[in-house]
């Protein structure tokens, strides 16, 4: 039983019968050419991002982590892949594998995305350089927070503590950091998405904690669902609608 889930056992066995294998289990062949075209998606994007990264006259590492970002979308693949086919991967079968394809997709790809965007949005060089800082914390996080899954002792804890202390700063930086590179509507709206995964994050921080403040259940949908529409998905839409621009502009 993966450490994360703590004493909460039977609501994970709970869990467990209603998610079988089986019960939407294709071959892998059919998963594999169901999945096959977004796979590939995601690397063509990654690969045109990281080039237009390299073409600007300074390199930043906010616009490299836009291009990293969609590794987690492969990864992400890969476990719905498994998830799709019935199949276990790294031993861990459904419903596992369908909450690891979320998890890369929204505490991976979007969390960094969103990081990654947010330096378009401040002027003020020290909040920047805090959130270049954080582009690197992201996937340490991450991968403390797979350990903690894994098994290994106080990774859980570590991890969504670590995860916390990212999106506070994050916000942090941005309300203090001179958001000016941003009209006044989206600034706001975006504030609003950043707001989010600090509060969703107060119940991940119980589960990991064995002192659950939500069952399983509860989880995906107040902390799960709410961070992947009110911070990624809500994150987007305020800086596609405000459309800061890069500090380093392609020639």
């Amino acid at each position: 039983m993966p450490h994360a889930l703590g004493d909460n056992r039977a609501e994970v066995a709970l869990w467990i019968k209603l998610y079988p294998s089986n019960q939407i289990a294709m071959t892998h062949a059919t998963a594999i050419a169901l999945l096959a075209a977004p796979f590939l998606l995601a690397i063509v994007m990654g690969c045109i991002l990281m080039r237009r990264a390299l073409a600007r006259p300074e390199l930043l590492p906010e616009e490299v982590a836009l291009a990293a970002a969609w590794i987690f979308v492969v990864g992400s693949l890969i476990w719905l892949e498994a998830f799709l086919s019935g199949s276990t991967l790294l031993g861990f079968g459904t419903p596992w594998t369908w909450l690891a394809a979320s998890h890369f997709a929204g505490a991976g790809f979007g969390a960094l995305t969103v990081t990654a965007l947010t330096c378009r949005v401040v002027s003020d060089v020290r909040a920047l350089k805090i959130l270049r800082v954080l582009l690197f914390a992201h996937p340490i996080a991450y991968l403390i927070t797979a350990a903690g899954i894994s098994g290994f002792p106080y990774c859980d804890e570590l991890g969504a503590a670590s995860y916390e202390l990212i999106f506070i700063t994050q916000l942090g930086a941005v309300v203090l950091g001179r958001p000016d590179r941003i009209a006044r509507g989206p600034r706001l709206l975006f504030i609003l998405a950043l707001i989010v995964p600090v509060v969703t994050m107060a119940p991940a921080i119980a589960w990991a904690w064995d002192s659950p403040m939500l069952n399983l259940t509860e989880m995906v949908y107040y902390h799960g669902l709410i961070n992947a529409i009110g911070h990624v998905g809500l994150g987007l839409l305020a800086l596609a609608w405000g459309r800061p621009p890069a500090h380093s502009i392609i020639p």
